[in-house]
This record gives C-alpha cells, sequence and structure tokens, in this order.
C-alpha cells in the first residue's frame, strides 16, 4: 500500500488521510495540511501502510475481500491494494446474487420447459475442468476470470429455455466450483436449492471435446486467417473454404501452389 508523511516526517496510515481528486492528499485531523505521499511498500505497522480487516469485511463482506485479493495477482507476485479494485469486487458479487435470483425464478416459471439444453452441460463441464486445473496450478486469478465467463454466459443463456432439471443440476455444480473462493455465497444460494450434500464435480472427459476447432491458415509461413472448422476435417475441404474465404482468396489470384504443409486440427501452411 501508499504511504503517507504529515510535515513533521510521522508515519500516517490511510484511515489518517483523504483525497477529493486522488493526486493531491490531505490530514484528517488538519484538513489544510497537505500529506507526503511516498512509495507503495509492504505492509507494515512502523509505516501504518495497513489496511483494518475488519472494517474492510464489514463494509464489503469477507468473500469481496477474498475475491479482490485473489484477483488481483497470483500468488508469487505482491498485492497492490487498491480501494477501486476493492469495490470492483463487490459489485460483482452483487451481480452474482442477483443472478441468483433470476435463476431462482427461472426454476420456478419453466417447471414444465421440456427444452434440453445441452450447450449448458457442456460449458460447465469445461469450467469444472478449467477451474479443477487452475486450482491444482494455484492460478487463483484465473479463475475469477473463469467466473466472469460464467456470468456472462449465465446472463445470456437464462433468457432462453432451458429444462428445469439441467438448470438446477448445472447451477449447482458452478456454485460448487465457487465454493473455495466465496464460501458464504456459494453456501447461501446452495442452501436456497435445499442442497446440503456437497461434493466435488468430476469432468465428463467427452464433453471436452470441442465439435468445432479453430485452425491457423498461413500463406507463405504467415498467419492470414483463423477458420472456425469442423474437427477432424480433411485437408482437400480446407482448401475450399480457404479458397473461398474473403480474407485469403485474393493471395491464389494468379499464382500457383508449389507445396502444403496441413498439421490436423492445428494449422495450414501454403507455399505459392
Amino acid at each position: 500500500h501508499e504511504t503517507y508523511k504529515d510535515k513533521k516526517n510521522i508515519w500516517l496510515s490511510p484511515e489518517e488521510v483523504f483525497s477529493n481528486d486522488g493526486k493531491k492528499f490531505y490530514n484528517k485531523d488538519n484538513p489544510s495540511e497537505e500529506v507526503i505521499v511516498g512509495p507503495t511498500e509492504s505492509m507494515s505497522k512502523s509505516k501504518k501502510n495497513t489496511i483494518d480487516p475488519e472494517s474492510i469485511i464489514k463494509n464489503y463482506g469477507a468473500d469481496s475481500v477474498r475475491l479482490f485479493i485473489l484477483s488481483d495477482s497470483p500468488p508469487e507476485r505482491d498485492v497492490q491494494w487498491s480501494d477501486q479494485g476493492m469495490v470492483a469486487s463487490f459489485k460483482f458479487v452483487q451481480k452474482l446474487w442477483v443472478l441468483n435470483f433470476k435463476i431462482l425464478e427461472k426454476i420456478k416459471i419453466n417447471s414444465e420447459n421440456n427444452e434440453n439444453n445441452e450447450k449448458l452441460a457442456k460449458f460447465t463441464n469445461q469450467l469444472i475442468h478449467k477451474v479443477t486445473q487452475n486450482l491444482e496450478k494455484f492460478h487463483y486469478n484465473v479463475i475469477i476470470a473463469n467466473f466472469y465467463e460464467m456470468y456472462n454466459f449465465l446472463i445470456k443463456e437464462t433468457k432462453k429455455p432451458i429444462k428445469k432439471e439441467i438448470l438446477i443440476d448445472n447451477y449447482k455444480k458452478i456454485l460448487i466450483l465457487m465454493n473455495p473462493l466465496i464460501p458464504h455465497f456459494s453456501n447461501e444460494c446452495l442452501s436456497l436449492l435445499n442442497e446440503k450434500k456437497i461434493s466435488w464435480p468430476t469432468v465428463s472427459k467427452e464433453d471436452l471435446i470441442e465439435e468445432k476447432i479453430n485452425l491457423v491458415v498461413q500463406i507463405n509461413g504467415k498467419k492470414r486467417d483463423i477458420l472456425k472448422v469442423k474437427r477432424d476435417i480433411a485437408e482437400k475441404e480446407v482448401l475450399e473454404l480457404i479458397k473461398i474465404n474473403n480474407e485469403t482468396e485474393k493471395f491464389f489470384k494468379d499464382q500457383k501452389i508449389k507445396k502444403i504443409v496441413f498439421v490436423p486440427n492445428r494449422l495450414i501452411n501454403i507455399i505459392i
């Protein structure tokens, strides 16, 4: 955290200073006295650049604090404390809370909906795989990014018809994935779904295989485009797509193909 000193060179805590524009800081006990802003250093009692966890938890909740600390930086690096970052984490937890009630409402309304939603099940399975892998690697900040992706996905999917059983089953799995990071939120939401037994969800390896893949198109060794194609597509089919593609067809005008290097499901390099 930043360090602060008054004119007498006495350390001041962040709670003892204030700023109206984020540039100049003043002493709360003497509002006319400008404070000297020092470098950002590791929190220590002697420099008074510590944050009182009790007041932060009282204002934002323990889950928001956990979320901010984990999202700000990998564990091997220092965390730069930021009030704006703390507020952002708090707002995200509130968004998740609003989303939770939207899902609960959808479960009630769609009690007789028979729509099957394989997209939700597949996304949840991939999320389980990502979060599990990132937990094992201590990539906590990446897991938070996974949760932001999950939020954006669920906001869109919950507007579509979804079979009640599929929605409940997958949402419970998602809430369990949140448990190590924001446990109070996770447990509260699970209790609203009358879920008492919590066990880490397992990954279906079959559902991890994407039906479509991104294939890199190179011409003379330079990347010219990325095609979204079906998995295990043949070289001949790829060539046909490239020749009619708006981004690549211009390169083949009055040119002859000398050589093709094709790596299935990864890239194609055409030498002209």
